[in-house]
């Protein structure tokens, strides 16, 4: 007697396997695109977070430049040029009590430069561009305009500068804010005149 055997048969058992295996792929697929979609995305993030930490660097240093411009009293002098109206005066002891203002000669309620926030209310503080627009214009693409602070320093040794007669020595404190209101640089630097 013979037997007949179904070719058919072998062929049915492969094809619950194919699918298995193709069904191992499509996960392994899926699972590898998420990662670098996450990959990606956390990259952008952190080129956004960078450039926007640079964007409030540079906007500080443009603060800290204005108030050297208020301390040294210069600007284009020129005949053609727009002189900034009132005419900024040269910073020294004497000229602490004229109340410009991100000037204090001795402020109080201070106790940290390093985390006082100038953009909290009340606060002792100058904008870019809010003494006079032709000393800087404001800067643009930023959440809110550079502030700085003047504070006159009552022992110049702190800048290197003897006590008698020596140059004024002023500390420059000045912060900036990003694209986003998240970003923050803070910028002390003494500077003597």
């Amino acid at each position: 007697m013979n037997t007949l055997h179904h070719p058919v048969s072998k062929h049915r058992k492969q094809h619950g396997v194919a699918l298995l295996t193709a069904m191992i792929f499509l996960v392994v697929l899926t699972l590898l695109g998420i990662g670098v979609f996450s990959t990606t995305t956390s990259e952008e993030k952190m080129a956004r977070n960078f450039r926007d930490k640079e964007i409030a660097q540079q906007a500080a240093e443009a603060a800290l430049n204005e108030a050297k411009i208020l301390i040294t009293a210069s600007y284009d002098n020129s005949a053609s040029a727009t002189k900034p109206s009132p005419l900024p005066t040269v910073l020294t002891t004497s000229s602490c009590t004229k109340g410009i203002a991100g000037f204090a000669c001795e402020p109080t309620g201070i106790t940290n430069y390093g985390t006082y926030d100038l953009y909290a209310s009340g606060s002792l503080n100058a904008a870019v561009g809010s003494y006079s627009s032709t000393l800087s214009p404001t800067v643009v693409g930023l959440n809110a305009q550079p502030r700085y602070l003047i504070v006159l320093e009552q022992s110049p040794s702190v800048c290197g500068a003897s006590a008698s007669g020596g140059p004024s020595c002023f500390k420059i404190i000045a912060q900036a804010r990003g694209r986003m209101s998240t970003t923050r640089v803070n910028v002390i630097q003494y500077f003597t005149n």
